[in-house]
């Protein structure tokens, strides 16, 4: 049970676990140091009722209560952005006093990296919303005649930090910008080559086939194209094109054989298909008495071999050996997955 006690003369009250402990300690306090406590607390109190609260007028990226940037930019003495600025100014003068202030640093890097970066297509715009900064600063960065006449070429390392953390590659690049079309042509070929049609390519992507034909022969594309394209290859080159009809079927071997004649190459030819010199043209096509015994064989045990994965060679070979077995034209057919007719046009060819 506790014990409070207060002073008739200043209003000082405390509590105590006795009452013993009370009559010991209550009578030490200084009234003197008590009423300058409470004429501190009062004085506080109305300097912030005082306090004018502002704010932020800066259209685009207004600044937050509660920070050095608002008390400093927006002149607002709120209790908040107050108690920030003094925390920074207690920070700066620890950091001098111990000989680590360095508000500035040299802006010459920072202006380069703009340059490297507006060289390959990334603007002040995409810069700084990259950088999290305002457009009107990056562009005074930007500028190369920035404090031209005071000489004093230097920005905040935090400022330095933010533009220097920006990368030059194509997912920074805005969505609208050009970049050089080779990875794009090339992926798109790739995936032809394995037998996915340019029609079918261009309903992934949501566009129109006219439309995708113009990014395969145009020297440079969007960025958002080129990685729209680098999403779609990384998903479909390691999937087999949809062949579960004869017409599905027609368009992945049109589309293989369209590709084996411009000399394009399949996703596993290249190491790095951005950056790998373009190959010799050569002829893919396989000659047509080219026979694969592994082929022929997986075919007659029914293992997923169809017929126009075949040669005219092996074709020709595989048929002949299970009309040979006695299997019907039909079962021909339902096995190769092709029509009673092509077979009976080629067992005709092969004879008895």
């Amino acid at each position: 049970m506790t014990v409070t006690r207060t002073c008739s003369s200043c209003g000082y009250t405390a509590a105590y676990a006795s009452a013993p402990l009370a009559d010991a300690h209550h009578p030490r306090h200084s009234c003197d140091k008590h009423r300058q406590t409470v004429e501190r607390a009062a004085r506080r109190a109305g300097r912030a009722r005082m306090r004018v609260r502002r704010e932020c007028a800066h259209a685009g990226r207004p600044h937050v209560h509660g920070t050095r940037a608002a008390y400093v930019k927006d002149r607002c003495r709120c209790t908040a952005c107050t108690a920030a600025n003094t925390t920074a100014s207690r920070l700066a003068n620890r950091e001098r006093s111990y000989g680590r202030w360095q508000p500035y640093v040299d802006a010459r890097p920072v202006q380069e990296h703009i340059a490297a970066l507006r060289a390959a297509g990334i603007g002040v715009e995409r810069i700084a919303h990259l950088a999290d900064m305002a457009l009107s600063h990056v562009r005074e960065l930007a500028d190369p005649g920035f404090n031209s006449e005071t000489g004093a070429r230097r920005v905040r390392p935090t400022t330095a930090a933010r533009i220097l953390s920006i990368d030059i590659d194509d997912a920074n690049r805005a969505s609208h910008s050009r970049v050089h079309a080779t990875g794009t042509r090339r992926r798109l070929q790739a995936l032809i080559a394995t037998g996915w049609a340019p029609e079918l390519l261009a309903a992934q992507l949501g566009r129109r086939p006219n439309s995708l034909e113009r990014s395969m022969v145009s020297p440079s594309v969007t960025a958002r194209t080129a990685q729209d394209v680098a999403k779609l290859y990384e998903r479909l080159e390691n999937t087999p094109p949809p062949r579960a009809t004869g017409e599905q079927r027609a368009a992945a071997s049109a589309a293989r054989a369209h590709a084996a004649a411009q000399g394009w190459q399949p996703p596993l030819a290249w190491d790095d298909i951005d950056t790998d010199p373009a190959p010799q043209p050569t002829v893919s096509t396989p000659p047509s008495d080219d026979v694969d015994q592994i082929a022929v064989e997986r075919a007659l045990t029914g293992d997923g071999i169809r017929y126009d994965d075949l040669t005219l060679a092996e074709q020709h070979e595989v048929i002949h050996r299970l009309t040979a077995r006695g299997r019907s034209i039909r079962d021909i057919a339902a096995q190769l997955a092709t029509t009673k007719r092509t077979v009976s046009r080629r067992r005709s060819t092969v004879g008895p």
